[in-house]
């Protein structure tokens, strides 16, 4: 049985490797890894992640998704476990799910759960889904790529890709840059939103030192970009407080109620029951050291620069 994911490979060929499933995350369009987050787990900066329950039940439905595909379009499919590479740059590889027989086709099997079932609906095929399908195309040669999926273990959905050649030159070009100006040089891809845990795995920890920037051009960014941070801090504190005095209004027109409905909405403020350890009990009985533990983690805190005053000069 072919194995998915990053136990695929050791650590050391997953370095040497773009396939499928990490082009949508080089080009920035992958909702769970970025370009930093794949570069570190390639090059070994940061653990890769592990397989877990969903991944492993996906691999084994691989079949029935495969088998199921075959009798409703009644198309055979045959399995293929090489890797294919792209003919002018080694690294750049497929390993596809199967081959419909007789055909100019490719076949990947996908597993989901339900919650996911609106990024399946209409013509609808998530992103990263339609550039991994895309890249097995342009490597191995073929015109036209069919995804299979089961969604929630209920629905049963099939949809076809044609191959973009435009687009597989942009994913050509993006990886050929990745690999070549970010693995092989051991440089880091600019930090985008969603690389928070990524930036503190990397750098967990500290100097204690203070670094005084003085480059003109960096200052000023860094300043542009605090005072941007700072004033959308103030519109958001000011959009909770409108929100705040909103569910005010909303709680005193229920008041002993349960809630309201209007033509369009119902709102609700019922109690709920919740449990809280209480701390003071526990350190009162002694328990506080033996049960609790001890974590650091980084914070960013922002403040104006306090500036000090010589010889009636600000300095």
């Amino acid at each position: 049985m072919k194995v998915r994911g990053w136990t695929m490979f050791s650590q050391e060929e997953r370095a040497k490797i773009i396939g499928g499933s990490d082009i949508a995350a080089i080009m920035g369009l992958n909702r769970w890894e970025t370009p930093l987050s794949l570069w570190a787990k390639k090059t070994g900066k940061v653990e890769p992640f592990e397989s877990n329950e969903a991944m492993e039940l996906g691999t084994e439905l691989e079949d029935f998704v495969a088998q199921k595909f075959s009798k409703r379009q009644d198309l055979k499919v045959r399995r293929d476990s090489r890797q294919f590479k792209h003919p002018k740059y080694d690294y750049m590889v497929a390993h596809i799910d199967r081959w419909i027989v007789a055909t100019d086709a490719l076949l990947e099997c996908k597993t989901c759960g339900a919650w996911k079932a609106k990024e399946w609906e209409g013509e609808e095929i998530p992103i990263e889904y339609v550039l991994q399908v895309n890249w097995y195309l342009g490597i191995v040669g073929k015109t036209t790529g069919w995804l299979a999926v089961l969604i929630g273990g209920q629905r049963f959905m099939v949809k076809s890709i044609e191959f973009d050649q435009d687009l597989f030159d942009k994913q050509v070009a993006a990886a050929k840059a990745f690999m070549e100006t970010f693995i092989r040089k051991d440089v880091a891809p600019m930090a985008i939103p969603g690389d928070t845990d990524t930036l503190l795995a990397l750098f967990p920890g500290s100097s204690g030192q203070i670094l005084d920037v003085t480059d003109p051009e960096m200052v000023d960014d860094l300043n542009t970009a605090v005072a941007h941070k700072m004033e959308l801090k103030r519109e958001a504190d000011e959009i909770a407080a409108e929100i705040d005095g909103i569910d005010v209004t909303l709680k005193e027109k229920i008041g002993e109620n349960d809630g309201f409905k209007t033509d369009k909405y119902k709102i609700t403020w019922k109690p709920q029951t919740s449990r809280r350890i209480d701390v003071q009990a526990v350190k009162d009985a002694g328990l506080f050291d033996q049960y609790s533990k001890e974590s650091s983690t980084r914070v960013l805190r922002v403040a104006l620069n306090k500036v000090k005053e010589t010889k009636g000069k600000k300095k």
